[in-house]
Parts: C-alpha cells; sequence; structure tokens
C-alpha cells in the first residue's frame, strides 16, 4: 500500500488562518482604545500578507494602547505560532483567556500548540472548551477530530469530523480529513466517497487525489490509482510520496522499468525515503539486477533500520547471488522483528532445506518454519507450500514432499514458475532432496 502524505499538517495551518479572520472587532472606546483597535486591524492585514515580524509589533502596539484586548493578544499569538515562538504564543493565549475565557479562536490555537508538543489531551481538552464556548464552530470540531485521529480515537474523530460537516458542508478539508479516518477504519468505499466530495469541491487539492488513488490501491484498481497519482503531480509535481505511490501501482502492474524509473524520481526529491530505495530494490531485483537492488536494500535499512520489508527484501537478494549465510542472517533478522512474516519465514525455510552448503541446512528448523508460512498464508501461496516439500524432503518425507509440491504446482500461474515446480515434484518422487534454495 503506498503511503499517502497525512492532510493534518495543511488542515491544521486553515483553522488558524480561518480562526483568526473570523475574530470579531471590539467596541470602539476612548482614543487609546480605537488607536489600539486600528493597530490591531493593522496587524492583521499584515498577517495576510506573511509580514510576520510586523505583524508583532503592530499587536503589540495595540496591547500597549489597550491592554486589556483580548482579541490583540490572541492575534499576536496566532503571529507567534508561526514564527515559531511557542512558549510566547502560549503566554499570549493563556493572557487572551484570562481576559476573555469565552473566547472559543484562542483555545483552538492554545490546543493547536499543545497538539504540536504532543500533548494530546491537553489540546482535546481544549478544543472542548472552545465548543463549550462556540457550539456552531466547525473549526473547534474539526481540530479535536484531528487531534483524536492522531492518537487513532478514530470513534471519536468520526463524530467531530461529521459535526464539523454539517456546520460547514463546502470545506474540502473536512471530508479529505474524515475520508483518512474511514480509511483508517477500512471503510474504503466511505473514504472514497469522501476523498470525491473533496476534489468537487477543491479540484486542485492534491492531497484528496493522492488520497483517493491510496485507496485505489488499497482495492486493487491500479489504473484507477496511477489516473489519480497522476492528477495530484500535474498538481504538486514535487510530491516525492505521489511519485512514490505512483511507481509502487507500476511495480504490481508488472512495469518493473517504469517502476524502477519512478522510484528514482522520488529519490531525486528526495534522496532519503527509505520506501522509494526499498521499492526501486524490489523493482530492480524483479530485472535480476541483484547488485543494484541489494545496493537499495542497504540504503533503505541505513535510513530506517526497521524498516519493515527491506531485511526482507534484501535477504532475498543476498540468497539469488548465493550469498547463503548472509542471506540467513538477513531472514532471521527480519523473522526476530516479524516472527510473523510469512515471507521471511518461507525463504528462510527453503534455504535451510534445500542450501548446498551442509553447516546452513536444517531440515528440523526448515519444516517448522515452512509450517508456520502455511498456517500464515493460509495454504494459498505456493512458495510457502513449497517450502514445506523442501523441508518434509530434506526430513526424508518424500510422500508428503511430493503432496505439498503438487498443491504448490496447482497454484502456480506463470510458465517458468510452473516448469521449476514439475521438475521439483519429479525430484521428490524420485526420493532425492533438494539442493537448490531460490525461490
Amino acid at each position: 500500500m503506498p503511503p499517502r502524505r497525512p492532510s493534518w499538517k495543511t488542515a491544521t495551518a486553515t483553522v488558524a488562518l480561518l480562526a483568526l479572520a473570523a475574530t470579531p472587532s471590539p467596541a470602539f472606546g476612548d482614543d487609546d482604545v480605537a488607536k489600539g483597535a486600528k493597530e490591531r486591524e493593522r496587524g492583521v492585514d499584515l498577517h495576510a500578507l506573511g509580514d510576520f515580524a510586523g505583524a508583532a509589533a503592530a499587536f503589540s502596539d495595540a496591547i500597549r494602547l489597550n491592554p486589556g484586548d483580548a482579541l490583540a493578544y490572541y492575534d499576536r499569538a496566532a503571529v507567534l505560532a508561526e514564527t515559531p515562538a511557542a512558549a510566547k504564543a502560549l503566554a499570549d493565549y493563556d493572557q487572551a483567556l484570562r481576559l476573555d475565557p469565552e473566547l472559543a479562536p484562542a483555545y483552538v490555537g492554545r490546543g493547536r500548540l499543545h497538539a504540536a508538543a504532543g500533548e494530546v489531551d491537553a489540546a482535546i481538552a481544549d478544543y472542548s472548551r472552545a465548543i463549550a464556548a462556540d457550539p456552531l464552530d466547525p473549526l473547534a470540531r474539526f481540530a479535536r477530530a484531528q487531534a483524536e485521529a492522531s492518537r487513532r480515537g478514530y470513534d471519536e474523530a468520526l463524530a467531530d469530523y461529521d459535526q464539523a460537516i454539517l456546520l460547514a458542508p463546502s470545506n474540502a478539508l473536512f471530508y479529505l480529513s474524515r475520508g483518512d479516518v474511514r480509511r483508517a477504519l477500512g471503510d474504503l468505499a466511505a473514504a472514497a466517497d469522501d476523498f470525491s466530495r473533496a476534489i468537487r469541491l477543491d479540484p486542485k487539492l492534491a492531497d484528496a487525489h493522492d488520497a483517493r488513488a491510496a485507496v485505489a490501491f488499497d482495492q486493487g484498481r491500479f489504473l484507477d490509482a496511477l489516473d489519480d497519482f497522476a492528477r495530484a503531480l500535474k498538481l504538486a509535481p514535487g510530491d516525492a510520496r505521489a511519485h512514490l505511490g505512483r511507481a509502487t501501482c507500476l511495480f504490481e502492474l508488472r512495469e518493473y522499468d517504469l517502476a524502477a524509473a519512478v522510484y528514482g524520481k522520488a529519490l531525486e526529491i528526495d534522496p532519503d525515503m527509505a520506501d522509494a530505495h526499498y521499492g526501486r530494490g524490489r523493482a530492480l531485483a524483479q530485472k535480476k539486477q541483484y547488485d543494484q537492488a541489494a545496493a537499495d536494500y542497504d540504503e533503505a535499512l541505513r535510513l530506517d533500520p526497521d524498516h519493515p520489508s527491506a531485511r526482507v527484501g534484501r535477504g532475498i537478494v543476498r540468497l539469488l547471488q548465493g550469498r547463503h549465510a548472509d542471506a540467513a542472517a538477513d531472514l532471521r533478522a527480519a523473522l526476530e522483528r516479524n516472527p510473523d512474516d510469512p515471507v521471511a519465514a518461507t525463504h528462510l525455510a527453503r534455504l535451510l532445506a534445500a542450501c548446498p552448503d551442509d553447516a546452513i541446512r536444517n531440515g528440523a528448523h526448515a519444516w517448522t518454519l515452512a509450517e508456520r508460512a502455511r498456517v500464515l498464508t493460509r495454504e494459498s501461496e505456493p512458495h510457502a507450500l513449497a517450502a514445506l516439500a523442501a523441508a518434509d524432503a530434506e526430513i526424508g518425507q518424500f510422500r508428503s514432499a511430493a503432496a505439498w509440491q503438487e498443491k504448490a504446482l496447482k497454484l502456480c500461474r506463470d510458465p517458468e514458475s510452473k516448469a521449476r515446480a514439475r521438475a521439483r515434484l519429479d525430484l521428490y518422487r524420485r526420493n532425492q532432496p533438494l539442493r537448490d534454495p531460490t525461490p
């Protein structure tokens, strides 16, 4: 499944801008209050132009002229939060709320700072206070939904996204973020519907095309996924993760040359993307370019030593290179990290059953691993069944080996794998063990 960049950061930034724009103007009183209000309005204009220093100075003048202006503290906090100066922004939000405990946008702003610091409980508490102060504010519900989703409180997040959408049905980001949660819950049809609504509301929202592509990929609709990744890249050509998703679709469609090239484009944008090195390694391995594939797996593991699949991939490549001891080390390390990895178990089982090196072969351990792979794959994977056949042959159970190999043969699809499976079946029928650990 190709990963997709999260929409949380983009959407949260939108919360800040909308909240700032929605703040009401104070009532005018004496001259200083009036002057302070004008300075605050000037600060809002400067903030909108991206002049954060000028805006902060204007808000400071507003506060000097009218220290009781809660909105000036709130506005300065919003600017400081973007510079960044989190501690000063937090102090300004606190002061704004001391002056006006019902200022809902200030709770949202302070909640964002807590969320950015990883203080999710404190963030949710502030968003809840904002909702209590203004039950009709969709931004507070949206922000609380984001925080709940970040800690996998998906049911709570969905409820808040539903309310936010009821209050602001034309906000594309709300649908995009709700779709993310629905995808996380496995409701792919509903997620795709949300992403499509987001696209209808904002056709230039690249994240929504990216997200819908990821759902299509999850559903095995690789051509549809390719179309949406292409649209996302037209809107955001520098999106490395969209290139990664497109490349992964091409890999699944067995377009290995194109896949390797597109993984390369992702790496031109982000050379430190471990998933792209891993993906290109897989594509190069399919092209039998084992040295280059191993180099990509090495880099993926350098960047992410706990990468869930790169160690298995490198182990398989080392096996194909005839580096049997190195292959066994990688596959064992992968199983230490994830004992239920059927791919690692399958390849290590076959290596231990059929390696020509007597020092590496271990029929009993091979059988245990292969039996585990058979259970994990529910007898649907020919390589797992073939590994069990090889293990049975190694421990002298040739009748059982032939039976499992026959089942593996029935599951083979391409002519090359069928020919190899038949040759190994003939070997077991002649009561001979396998001495070829390659797939």
